[in-house]
């Protein structure tokens, strides 16, 4: 977790780290994932700061995302040494775009990161379930989704109505972010 003022100064350093040896770096927003990581919005460095302090010291092309459904934003150094990426799920959230679903070591489908619940699957294959059964399921509940929680969240968030509290979520730690 970035402290906001502390950690947020080394984003310079990691991004010459990575570039002198090759790596791509991804960033990600603070995320207020699960209930237990006490989130608030003034704990996260948001996007636009992430990309302000990088361009400071190495100039910057966006590029896109991979897939429309890519989390992460991937961005070219000017000079060729490289690239990184930035998921900037609170200040632009994707979830239009969402083509991610879990499966939680207890066998439910989770269709979304910021869920409270998942679709028992276990229960279906214990009761012998075929291919052709699971699929006609895992695609009906798809079809049916309806999560929107990063989208609702950034326009609570810009009407000054967001609570941090005021939805629960499976904790990623049974997701497997």
């Amino acid at each position: 977790m970035i402290q906001r003022g502390v950690n947020d100064e080394d984003i310079p350093e990691l991004v010459a780290f990575a570039r002198e040896n090759g790596y791509q770096i991804r960033f990600i927003e603070y995320m207020d994932v699960g209930n237990s990581n006490n989130w608030v919005s003034d704990k996260m460095v948001p996007k636009g700061e992430i990309l302000e302090t990088i361009r400071r010291l190495f100039p910057l092309e966006e590029g896109a995302r991979k897939e429309d459904s890519a989390p992460s934003v991937d961005y070219r150094f000017r000079d060729g040494a490289g690239n990184i990426g930035v998921i900037a799920s609170i200040t632009e959230p994707f979830c239009e775009g969402c083509t991610r679903a879990r499966l939680t070591a207890d066998g439910k489908l989770v269709l979304c990161l910021f869920s409270d619940k998942g679709f028992d699957l276990k229960h279906l294959i214990r009761r012998g379930a075929t291919d052709a059964d699971l699929i006609e399921a895992i695609s009906g509940e798809w079809r049916a989704r309806r999560d929107r929680y990063s989208e609702e969240r950034l326009e609570a968030m810009n009407s000054g109505e967001y609570k941090p509290d005021s939805k629960k979520k499976i904790e990623m730690i049974s997701l497997g972010g």
